[in-house]
């Protein structure tokens, strides 16, 4: 394990205070999965864009032969930003 040391307001401090004695854990351990979960996101966040882009290929693909297909419903792509 590495040691991280983060710097906080008062207020979002005592947030994550409450909330990690909310779920029974400590501090750390609220902080350590609160950065998994971004991470798992992220990875999430690509894997519906690649799949999305490859949805657009296939239908390129289709488009070019002549082929009809049922179209797949578009994958929802979660933005944060």
């Amino acid at each position: 394990m590495v040691e991280v040391r983060t710097y906080m307001s008062r207020e979002l401090n005592d947030e994550v205070v409450k909330r990690s004695e909310e779920l029974d854990m400590s501090k750390s351990e609220y902080m350590r999965l609160l950065a998994s979960l971004d991470i798992a996101v992220q990875r999430y966040q690509e894997l519906t864009t690649y799949i999305n882009l490859l949805h657009n290929r296939i239908n390129e693909f289709h488009e070019t032969l002549g082929i009809y297909a049922t179209p797949l419903e578009d994958v929802p792509i979660i933005n944060f930003n």
